[in-house]
């Protein structure tokens, strides 16, 4: 197969993921419809200084590249791909990071002790209106890791045949970073 190939088949792959993360993540928001308040243009977890995967930088270059090319980032201390209003310029294209935030989050991790370790969190702007978080069944929160991890291996069988990473360290790649005008 052909690096050409190989990008198409990856990306129509991510695609997929994307598509089965939206309906996960628009099932949960519909569950939490008294308490999201996410909406076109807000902006509160649209944090600066975020990276992507390659192939995720791959689909950006390629689904925008007259944005990438004659369009300048948002100024510092916001997602470089905000617009004026604060709505998201690359919405349909949008990283897998960017596609679960506002919903109630569960994170494991180990501990110091080795034991396995549960934290939850939320956008503040969605605390309010519905349980306490803790007090939330398991299937009501966004497991954090387990689309990141599908993500990563169709990441790293894309460019498997590379030597070197294409962008940044450990084939992660600034969002800001992606802009090409001055």
């Amino acid at each position: 197969m052909s690096s050409a190939d190989s990008d198409e088949a990856a990306l129509v792959a991510l695609g997929k993921l994307h598509d089965e993360i939206d309906r996960e993540a628009r099932a949960l928001a519909d569950r939490h419809g008294s308490r999201i308040r996410c909406r076109r243009g807000c902006s509160a977890c649209c944090v600066d200084g975020l990276t992507v995967t390659r192939i995720e930088a791959l689909r950006i270059r390629r689904a925008y590249p007259a944005l990438l090319k004659s369009e300048s980032p948002h100024p510092e201390g916001s997602c470089a791909f905000l617009d004026s209003d604060g709505a998201c310029r690359i919405y349909d294209h949008r990283p897998t990071v960017c596609r679960s935030q506002g919903l109630p989050l569960r994170v494991l991790f180990e501990n110091e002790t080795l034991e396995i370790e549960e934290r939850r969190d939320i956008c503040p702007l969605n605390l309010e209106g519905g349980p306490a978080l803790e007090s939330l069944d398991e299937e009501d929160c966004w497991l954090v890791g387990t689309y990141e991890l599908r993500l990563n291996q169709l990441d790293e069988r894309a460019f498997e045949e590379s030597t070197e990473p294409e962008d940044g360290e450990n084939g992660r790649v600034a969002l800001r970073g992606l802009f090409l005008a001055d």
